[in-house]
């Protein structure tokens, strides 16, 4: 099983930190599904959550079912990390990552993320003070989150990884492709493998491109990593991280979940977000979300469309309790049909 510093982990799936979707509801409908080893926050601003801003607030939400929780922090070296990485432990973190891979120009070309690629030696030193900040004091890991590099011009994961690594950080996720292919593309398993190869006892978690278990078996098998991240593959598939514990630590291949499973995971977000934040949030979780949802359930556009348009969470929960019933009935009478 994959151990992060002191922090022991039940499985090697990772859900990864994405800006506008990892948030408290996700999260927890993900780990209520099973398999999920360790759960990363929205991408959080240090100084934001200093001046605890609403927003950022909202982003580092946890609860007590949340956990072991990852909260992931951006910036550069004229930024605060050590302290908001202190802040971090003192609100629920288990584990601290630091974003050193996000492309997005809000972060890349401002703050930090990609751009920390640009200078290994500058990156590593800013590493090793927050590490110094933290884990002595607290006991709890710092991690980092990585590229391949800025472009095919500029491959430092391996010699950024080695660095970090004797500094003390004690995990490398490394997302298979450069900043400047941003999302395109196929993800570069030989790249996560070089940063494999790179440093000593640290693990490393492969990133990008995983949509299902058998995309982590290989992602492991192609590079030797430790453990996967799942990124953009779980918003569709929240049920992905107990596919791949299943298949990576017992062998099996689970069954895909029935339609009928799948209407109960979407009322069961829904349900997690008008817990634990507002009626608003859940229009726009829901209707922007089912599109997502949908992919993965064959010919669904009324179901889509019903919901998209709905204008109340309850209109939402009464078109898929619609479903559900329907879903039922058809199983019945497949049932007495196989019978008779």
């Amino acid at each position: 099983m994959l151990r992060i510093g002191p922090v022991q982990l039940d499985s090697p799936a990772l859900l990864a930190p994405m800006a506008g979707h990892t948030d408290l509801p996700f999260r927890l409908l993900c780990r209520e599904l099973g398999g999920v080893g360790l759960a990363s926050t929205d991408l959080l601003n240090t100084h934001s959550v200093l001046r605890e801003d609403p927003k950022a607030m909202q982003l580092a939400a946890t609860c007590e079912a949340d956990s072991p929780l990852c909260m992931q922090l951006y910036g550069n070296a004229q930024d605060p990390l050590p302290e908001a990485a202190l802040w971090a432990v003192d609100h629920g973190a288990k584990v601290v990552d630091i974003n050193m891979g996000c492309p997005v120009d809000k972060v890349a070309k401002k703050n930090g993320g990609s751009l920390l690629l640009c200078e290994p030696d500058s990156t590593i030193r800013l590493a090793e003070k927050i590490v110094e900040t933290v884990t002595p004091r607290t006991g709890v890991p710092v991690t980092a989150k990585i590229r391949l590099g800025w472009d095919d011009d500029c491959i430092v994961g391996p010699e950024l990884a080695r660095g970090l690594e004797q500094v003390g950080i004690a995990a490398i996720t490394v997302h298979g492709r450069t900043t400047k292919m941003y999302f395109k593309g196929s993800v570069r398993h030989e790249g996560i493998a070089d940063v494999v190869d790179a440093v000593d006892s640290i693990p490393v978690i492969g990133n990008g491109d995983i949509k299902t278990a058998q995309d982590a078996q290989d992602m492991v098998d192609l590079t030797g990593c430790d453990g996967v991240m799942v990124a953009r593959g779980s918003l569709r598939t929240p049920w992905l991280f107990r596919a791949i514990r299943a298949k990576l630590v017992d062998g099996i291949d689970l069954p895909e979940p029935t339609m009928l499973e799948k209407l109960q995971v979407i009322e069961r977000h829904l349900d997690l977000v008008l817990e634990h934040q507002t009626e608003r949030m859940a229009l726009h979780r829901l209707c922007s979300g089912i599109a997502r949802y949908g992919k993965t359930m064959g010919h669904v556009k009324p179901l889509k469309e019903a919901v998209r348009t709905s204008t109340t969470s309850q209109q939402i929960r009464t078109v898929l309790r619609d479903w559900m019933d329907r879903e039922q009935a058809i199983a019945s009478e497949t049932s007495i049909a196989s019978v008779a």
